[in-house]
């Protein structure tokens, strides 16, 4: 990969031998490939399936990322997508044509704010209470710290920001989403939780246009912590019930 020397007239496509192509604002080239491995052989197959997996889970995901993994991404020149896919890889895994993936570990945010540990919970069909240590007693975690909690369904592809709750409060309830018109079928919720500096939290995100012309600074600085994978809720929509099927810390 080589810089190109900055010219009037900006360079894209295929001239010869060389490809340009743009990135982050600026221009670069690369010799065309002369060659090309068996696009259907099984290790292509399963980088295919596995990139493509990768990608559309961080799609589902886009607001719980880009609201976490925006200071890590700009720090190493990434879009929050690659990010996402860089940090949760490891997650990702192929078997007999088909990619597994293990939704507990995933990654969502990063950053030196200190989490919270979830204890008790009361979940009533659609409804749900939640307890957290508001771990005040260790570095980084202050009284007015906000605490997010997402619901991701990722059969329907809902993720939806369900709660958010000063950490000195130490409990929040919320609904889930009511998904009763959209199938017929048992749905799984995972809930993950982002606690945010106050002083960031009051911020929203900024939209692909705005960083697009915001192309230094892409995100709003936030300061958060690890994310926390809460557990599942296994909603039946057509008996009215509901099943906690894992509602542990990873």
């Amino acid at each position: 990969m080589a810089k190109v020397i900055p010219s009037l007239i900006e360079q894209t496509g295929t001239i010869g031998d060389r490809v340009f192509y743009t990135r982050f604002g600026k221009q670069f080239s690369r010799s065309k490939a002369r060659s090309f491995n068996d696009n259907k052989s099984e290790a292509q197959l399963r980088q295919r399936a596995l990139f493509k997996a990768m990608q559309h889970t961080s799609s589902i995901l886009g607001s719980v990322i880009q609201r976490g993994l925006a200071k890590e991404a700009h720090a190493h020149r990434h879009v929050e997508n690659n990010e996402f896919a860089s940090i949760n890889k490891q997650y990702f895994t192929y078997e007999d044509g088909v990619v597994h993936i293990d939704y507990p570990r995933l990654v969502l945010s990063a950053g030196p704010i200190a989490p919270v540990g979830f204890t008790n919970r009361s979940v009533d069909y659609l409804h749900v209470e939640l307890q957290f240590d508001p771990c005040l007693y260790v570095a980084h975690a202050n009284p007015d710290d906000v605490v997010f909690i997402y619901a991701v369904e990722f059969q329907i592809e809902v993720c939806q920001l369900v709660a958010c709750a000063e950490r000195q409060v130490a409990s929040v309830a919320f609904d889930l989403p009511d998904l009763g018109d959209e199938t017929d079928k048992p749905v799984t919720f995972h809930l993950y939780a982002i606690v945010e500096a106050a002083n960031t939290a009051c911020y929203a995100t900024l939209s692909t246009d705005e960083k697009k012309t915001h192309k230094e600074h892409r995100n709003i600085n936030r300061r958060v912590s690890p994310s926390i994978f809460i557990g599942n809720i296994i909603i039946n929509t057509a008996e009215m019930n509901t099943n906690v099927k894992y509602f542990s810390q990873v």
